[in-house]
């Protein structure tokens, strides 16, 4: 009887070492060299928790006015990145769609939280136009440093000086920033251990939605709400933040390597890895195993979402969201009909599973049906 009592400890150590020998590999380990040999990086990221930014200036009542392009604000987001993105791709978007006020970035910037990691960013952004403008930054769970609890490393708010209106224990990560007619809502998914961190944040949330009153809504958060990827749902986060979020004009997630539409939510992805999709029905448009990139314009009181391939800058989405007088919304999809991009990724070529016969069952159902329309 005596050892019965220590069956749950023994359990609980056995399981957890079981779970540290298998992601030993993807938790812990550096890559084998660093892009140069130094410990310290010369490198400035621009910020909305800074008192000079490029582009703006801080009215008294804290909303930005844009300086550069004062009837339109252009935003340029980019999904999970993981250091996929070289500088060419980078100085191609930025001369794209220049004059950008600022870009935002969903998480999973860095492929680890080490230095090392930090060093190729730099190498990837430096000279492109992105060095120029501020971020608007938000941590994926490849920034956390991984264990029995995460936690987010120093660097990270050190690098990314958000502004602090946020709730206890998320400030610097999960906030919001005023513009002149759009509040911009950051949510920081991955600090989300606890019950009480949750409900802090969802009252945070339902709050800061509310007192954005008639501004346009744009919400960020690194994990979504509605998965676009297979058995890659996170079920609290969705019982959590579903209700409240349908409240916001536009929310972006990434983490699922796909893109999904099924407003007001939107799934994005800008990294060189690839999921396999749900390829859901319920979805108005998806793409499978490319990269993409989103652009935000809000000019004439209409807010514009543009979604493009990286590489060649094909247009690949578009809708747009009107706020009207009395307080409805509209979305209006100006790509409906058009050809989706739905490929199997490369690391599920050879596999012959379940999951990839429904993948294959629903792309053809799906390709077939948009024929037929």
């Amino acid at each position: 009887m005596r050892f019965l009592k220590y069956i749950i400890p023994i359990t609980l150590l056995a399981g957890a070492a079981i779970l540290c020998g298998i992601r030993w590999k993807a938790w812990f380990n550096n890559p084998p060299e660093a892009p140069w040999n130094q410990d310290t990086i010369s490198y400035h990221f621009y910020t909305f928790g800074e008192d000079s930014i490029p582009g703006f200036i801080k009215q008294s009542n804290g909303i930005y006015k844009d300086t550069i392009q004062s009837d339109t604000f252009r935003l340029l987001l980019l999904g999970d990145v993981h250091n996929g993105i070289d500088s060419l791709q980078y100085r191609n978007m930025y001369l794209r769609h220049k004059p950008l006020d600022c870009y935002a970035q969903v998480g999973d910037f860095m492929e680890r939280c080490y230095f090392c990691y930090y060093q190729l960013l730099v190498r990837e952004l430096i000279h492109t136009g992105f060095d120029s403008i501020p971020i608007l930054a938000v941590p994926g769970n490849h920034e956390y440093m991984k264990g029995i609890v995460r936690h987010l490393p120093e660097m990270w708010t050190e690098w990314f000086s958000n502004p602090l209106n946020g709730p206890d224990r998320f400030k610097g990560s999960t906030y919001y920033v005023d513009f002149q007619n759009l509040r911009f809502i950051v949510i920081d998914t991955n600090g989300l251990q606890r019950l009480s961190d949750y409900t802090t944040v969802l009252t945070w949330l339902n709050r800061t939605l509310c007192e954005a009153g008639s501004r346009y809504t744009v919400v960020m958060m690194h994990h979504p709400v509605l998965s676009g990827a297979v058995g890659r749902q996170n079920m609290v986060i969705k019982v959590a933040f579903y209700d409240a979020l349908n409240k916001a004009d536009i929310v972006f997630s990434g983490h699922d390597h796909n893109y999904t539409r099924r407003l007001p939510f939107i799934g994005t992805n800008s990294a060189k890895k690839f999921y396999l999709s749900k390829v859901n029905h319920k979805d108005t448009r998806i793409c499978s195993g490319k990269q993409l990139y989103n652009v935000l314009t809000l000019c004439n009181d209409t807010l514009t979402i543009e979604t493009f391939l990286m590489d060649s800058g094909e247009k690949y989405d578009e809708i747009q969201v009107i706020h009207h007088t009395n307080n409805e919304r509209q979305y209006i999809d100006n790509w409906s009909g058009k050809k989706e991009i739905i490929e199997l990724p490369e690391k599920y070529e050879k596999r012959h599973n379940i999951k990839v016969s429904k993948f294959y069952r629903r792309r053809n159902l799906r390709m077939a049906k948009d024929t037929i329309l």
